[in-house]
This record gives C-alpha cells, sequence and structure tokens, in this order.
C-alpha cells in the first residue's frame, strides 16, 4: 500500500526500495521503519513510500526496481555529464535491458518514480515512461529494433527539459503564460540537442523526443500535428509519459488514483490519443491493484483480491465485514464508488477490521498524527 510520508509511522515496514538523489538506496526492501528513517525520508524529499500491508500481490515475477533504478542513474549520468554528446549507444543498450527483463515475463509493480526522491523525478519518470511504452510496443508486436527505436526514444524524451528553469519546471502554482511558453519549447530544445550533437540518433528516435506532445485533435505542441500526422510510437510515448505523469506524487499535487486515470485515458481515444493505441494501452495497466481497499455502492467496504482480465473496472472484492467475497461481474447491480487512501482507513475505523484480516497496525488516533 503506498502511503505519504506525512502518515508513515514507527514499525511499518517497506514493500519496496527507497532511492535518493543520486539514484543510491537509502533503505532496502523489507526495511522496518524507525523514527531515525521517517526523519531522513521526508529529509530527502520523498513524498510517499510503499508499504507492506500484507495483501499485496506476489512480487517474484516483478520487473525488480534495481534494474530500473540502474538504467535510472545511466540515464542521468549521460543527460547531466555528457548531455553535449549523447552517447546513443549507452542509451540503447539501457533499452536492451528493459526489453530483456520484460519480454522474460517480468511485470511491472508501480511507478519507479513512487520511490525516488524528488530531485530525481525527470530521470526515474524517463524510465517509467520507456518501461510502460515498451510493454505497450510489444504488445502492438514490435520487433527487438522498432523496440529500441522507441525506448530510446522514451528514455530522452524530456531531455530539453535540461534546458529549462529548475524554478519553472517544480513551480508550485499554476504557471502564467510566458513559464508556460517555456515549458512548451522543451520538445524542440531535446530534439535539437540530438540532432546538433548525435549522428547516430535514429529519426524515429528524434521525432519522439518532438512529437510526444502531439495531440490526435491538433491541440498539442510544437507543431500542432493532429490524427495520422503523429507517429505511432510518438502516440505511445505520449500516453505513458500521461499516465506516469499524473499517476506520480508531485510538491505541488497529489498523484491521481489508478482507476481514474484509466477511465480518463479510456474516454481519450480520437480526441488525445488514436483510439487503438489508447485500447492496447488500457490492457497493459490496471486501474486497482491487489489489495486495494474500496468502498461499494451499497455501503460496504472490502479489498481487492482478484482481477477481471476482461473487465478489469469489475474485480473481485473480499468484504472486510464478513469476509465474503464479490465478484462484481456477477454483482452487476454493484459498482466501486471510491479507492480508500490510508488516512482514509484511519479516519474511518477500518484499520481494526485491516488488522483482524492480518494486515500491519495502523494508528487509531487520526488526529495525532495529521
Amino acid at each position: 500500500m503506498r502511503i505519504s510520508t506525512k502518515f508513515i509511522e514507527t514499525g511499518m515496514r517497506l514493500a519496496r526500495p527507497i532511492y535518493g538523489r543520486n539514484g543510491e538506496t537509502l533503505l532496502n526492501r523489507g526495511t522496518t521503519l524507525t523514527t531515525q528513517y521517517i526523519m531522513s525520508l521526508r529529509r530527502h524529499g520523498i513524498l510517499t513510500v510503499n508499504i507492506d500491508s500484507g495483501f499485496e500481490e506476489d512480487l517474484s515475477d516483478a520487473l525488480e526496481d534495481m534494474v530500473r533504478c540502474s538504467v535510472m542513474k545511466k540515464v542521468q549520468h549521460e543527460i547531466m555529464v555528457n548531455k553535449n554528446r549523447i552517447s546513443i549507444q549507452n542509451i540503447t543498450n539501457q533499452v536492451e535491458m528493459l526489453i530483456d527483463e520484460i519480454i522474460s515475463g517480468k511485470k511491472v509493480i508501480g511507478n519507479l518514480t513512487e520511490i525516488c526522491s524528488t530531485d530525481m523525478y525527470t530521470y526515474a519518470h524517463s524510465v517509467d515512461v520507456c518501461t510502460l511504452s515498451l510493454m505497450l510496443g510489444i504488445r502492438l508486436n514490435y520487433k527487438k529494433d522498432k523496440l529500441l527505436q522507441l525506448g530510446t526514444g522514451c528514455l530522452l524524451h524530456d531531455l530539453g527539459k535540461t534546458k529549462v528553469l529548475p524554478e519553472i519546471l517544480n513551480k508550485p502554482g499554476v504557471l502564467d503564460s510566458a513559464e508556460f511558453s517555456e515549458i512548451k519549447k522543451h520538445p524542440l530544445y531535446g530534439y535539437k540537442m540530438l540532432l546538433d550533437n548525435n549522428e547516430d540518433i535514429d529519426p524515429e528516435s528524434a521525432n519522439i523526443v518532438l512529437d510526444h506532445h502531439e495531440k490526435y485533435d491538433g491541440s498539442g505542441y510544437p507543431r500542432g500535428l493532429k490524427g495520422q500526422e503523429i507517429s505511432e510510437m510518438s502516440v505511445i510515448c505520449a500516453i505513458a509519459d500521461v499516465y506516469n505523469a499524473i499517476t506520480t506524487d508531485r510538491i505541488y499535487r497529489r498523484a491521481m488514483p489508478p482507476h481514474e486515470v484509466y477511465e480518463m485515458i479510456m474516454a481519450s481515444g480520437n480526441m488525445m490519443f488514436e483510439q487503438s493505441v489508447v485500447e492496447a494501452f488500457l490492457k497493459c495497466i490496471v486501474p486497482y491493484n491487489i489489495g486495494s481497499i474500496v468502498r461499494l455502492s451499497n455501503g460496504f467496504v472490502g479489498r481487492v483480491c482478484r482481477l477481471n482480465p476482461s473487465l478489469p473496472l469489475r474485480p473481485i472484492i473480499k468484504l472486510l465485514d464478513s469476509r465474503e467475497e464479490i465478484d462484481l461481474v456477477q454483482e452487476k447491480s454493484i459498482v466501486i464508488t471510491g479507492l480508500l487512501q490510508h488516512e482514509d482507513i484511519i479516519k474511518e475505523g477500518i484499520d481494526r477490521a485491516l488488522e483482524k484480516l492480518g494486515s500491519f497496525k495502523f494508528r487509531q488516533d487520526f488526529t495525532a498524527i495529521w
């Protein structure tokens, strides 16, 4: 379960590792949190952590965070140290590592951006976008050479942000027109950086960097392309970029729940993104993770215990009070009305029901940790 560092307590155990400002491991998976560890996490700008609640799905076949973190550190080095002469071969090597992991059957559990310090956001985000895009490319039956083109463009899609002032990139409030105009230049900045300094960059990869903010209806930037004028690989990157960005906590806003983002993406076909790519992308993600605590329209609260692959918005729910299982595919009159966050669980006293099911102990007094 993902929890804001505002609410973590001593005794909780990490379900995923935490990485610092330079991609170094701060705390390993399985670490039991102490007061000192909690203070260190907040000091390093960690916004959320993943806590072992006892309900998470089996992670034995998960794509290791350490693999993605290794890729992240290599990308950071290329962009920050070699940005005037990025080694495309080094970037491609990282993409190939991710491809091999995904093809071998490794599943992606959560965003890398969730477990890194805010200073590493751009690089962790790039790896997340690349990983999601490769998953989609594999679903679309891309061959290895095309996957390498796709992954290289996605790893470098935000390269141009190195030319944008940090105070604009990380501004907590609404950007004014001049600031937004500057942000909108980053695809052109990145494209020009690649073409000026890297003769071996593949044109398809470079176009992903240039076009990942274009929209199907022509309202995107920087060129205002529409429909089939936008390459499929650029569309793939664009969807992955949007999905990862709005499911990740930032200093200036909280992440949106995955099920809400899932529905937003589902409704974006032939408006923001090409419909066929949207449909393929939705098969790569899930709206509700195993272990999520949800409220149902009949007033009961339960946890997601299994998924229905054909109808992912209607999983199987185990009620917390009776432990009865409800298959929402069969119970058509019942719907999920909300996903409960950690603070909601404490505030409503649901923690007592969870403790009976064997999850971690929640603090009873919500106001004490607010």
